[in-house]
């Protein structure tokens, strides 16, 4: 069956792009959320974009905040070795 359906462009172009990435169609993308939800491996709550990590009222992204701890944990991991943040701050100079 045939539908039509009305998306924000810049969601649509997301989805074409991580599709095109994975070897899908987009098609078959939105054929297997429709059968998750259906089927119950996807709850309405779950697709709430308000809840999503990367939501527009969460100031700090998902992926921001590991980045965040990732260089905490080199800084952490390199300080007093002579290592990558030392060489860093040597090469500023």
């Amino acid at each position: 069956m045939k539908t039509s359906l009305d998306l924000p462009d810049e969601l649509y172009r997301k989805v074409k792009s991580k599709s095109a990435l994975e070897g899908l169609a987009v098609r078959e993308v939105a054929t297997a959320l429709f059968a998750a939800w259906v089927d119950g491996r996807v709850t309405p709550s779950e697709l709430d974009p308000a809840k999503s990590a990367s939501s527009p009222t969460d100031p700090w992204p998902k992926w921001l905040e590991q980045w965040r701890a990732l260089t905490r944990q080199i800084g952490e991991s390199d300080a007093g070795s002579g290592g990558l943040v030392e060489q860093l701050r040597a090469d500023r100079r």
